[in-house]
C-alpha cells in the first residue's frame, strides 16, 4: 500500500498555498503525483436565481463578469501551483509521472462539491485547506462530499503547513469502524512515522474495542506505538484529543471522522466537527 494520487482542490484564494505545500509534503515520500484541481463555477446555474425578467444583455453581463472573475482566480491558483512546485523540487508537467514527486493541472466546470467528489474517487488522498465555522457553506460542502460520500482519506491541513507530517503520528482511537478504517488507510505514512502515540479518551470505547488491538496490529505491520490515555475531565472528545496530540508533538492525528451519521454528529455538536473547526494540526480523517 502506497500514495500514488493526490487531489488538491484550489479556489484561487490564499488558502491554495498552504494546500499545495501541504500536498508535496504528503507527496514527497512517496514520489506521487498531485493534480491540482480548479473548478470554474457554471455561470447558467445562478442565472435563475435572477428571475425570468432578467434580459439577454444582462444574462451575458452576469456570464461575462462570472468568467472574468473564474480567469483570475484560475491565473492565481496556477501562479500557487508554480510556486508551490518550485519549492517542494516537483516538476509540473501534463502528464502525470510514475515514480517522481510531479504535479499536474486540471480544470472542471460546475459544481465545486461534485467536481471534487468525482476526482476524489481515484485519489488515495484528498487535501483541504483548514476550515472554520466562518467559511463559505461550498467548502465546507465539498470537505464532508468528499470525506462522507467517497470513502477516501482525507488530509486537513493545519494554517501552518507541515514540513513532515510523519514526524510523529498520533492515533485517536476509540474502537469504532470509523476508525479502524483511518488507521489502515494512514498505513503509508504510519510505516515512515518516527514515532506513533495511540490516544483513548476516558472511557470512549465502541463495544468490546481494546487500544491493545490496535498496539498487536501494528506490531503485525512492523510498527511500535506508544499508548496514551487522555482524561477529559469537563473538556469534550474533540477538545481533550487536540490538546493531547498537541501535547504530544504530534505533527498529524489520525481519526475517524464522522462515526455517526452526519445529521446526528451536527445534532450533538460532534466529536469530527469540533476537531475539524480547531484543529491547529493536520487531521488525516476517513469515514
Amino acid at each position: 500500500m502506497t500514495i500514488a494520487r493526490i487531489l488538491a482542490p484550489l479556489t484561487g484564494g490564499t488558502r491554495d498555498a498552504t494546500v499545495l505545500a501541504s500536498a508535496f509534503a504528503a507527496a514527497k515520500p512517496f514520489n506521487a503525483h498531485v493534480i491540482a484541481l480548479f473548478v470554474r463555477p457554471d455561470p447558467a446555474e445562478a442565472m435563475p436565481f435572477f428571475g425570468e425578467g432578467v434580459s439577454s444583455t444582462v444574462a451575458q453581463e452576469i456570464i461575462d463578469a462570472a468568467k472574468e472573475a473564474a480567469d483570475e482566480a484560475a491565473t492565481t491558483a496556477r501562479t500557487s501551483l508554480a510556486a508551490a512546485a518550485r519549492d517542494a523540487g516537483a516538476a509540473v508537467t501534463s502528464v502525470p509521472e510514475r515514480g517522481s514527486l510531479s504535479a499536474s493541472w486540471r480544470e472542471a466546470q460546475g459544481n465545486f462539491a461534485d467536481q471534487v467528489v468525482q476526482a476524489s474517487l481515484l485519489s488515495d488522498l484528498v487535501v483541504f485547506g483548514p476550515l472554520s465555522e466562518r467559511d463559505k457553506p461550498g467548502l465546507t460542502e465539498a470537505f464532508e462530499a468528499a470525506l462522507l460520500e467517497t470513502g477516501r482519506p482525507i488530509l486537513l491541513t493545519a494554517q501552518a503547513p507541515a514540513a513532515n507530517l510523519a514526524r510523529k503520528i498520533a492515533i485517536g482511537w476509540n474502537g469504532s469502524t470509523s476508525s479502524a478504517h483511518a488507521v489502515i488507510a494512514a498505513l503509508p505514512f504510519l510505516a515512515k512515522a518516527g514515532a506513533i502515540e495511540i490516544l483513548t479518551v476516558g472511557k470512549h470505547m465502541e463495544g468490546d474495542a481494546r487500544t491493545e488491538d490496535l498496539g498487536e496490529y501494528l506490531t503485525l505491520h512492523g510498527m511500535k506505538a506508544a499508548q496514551s490515555p487522555v482524561e477529559p475531565g469537563a473538556r469534550g472528545v474533540g477538545e481533550a484529543l487536540l490538546e493531547a496530540a498537541a501535547k504530544s508533538g504530534a505533527s498529524m492525528l489520525v481519526l475517524g471522522g464522522y462515526g455517526h451519521t452526519r445529521l446526528r454528529e451536527m445534532l450533538a455538536g460532534g466529536v469530527t466537527r469540533h476537531v475539524v473547526s480547531h484543529a491547529d494540526i493536520p487531521l488525516f480523517l476517513v469515514h
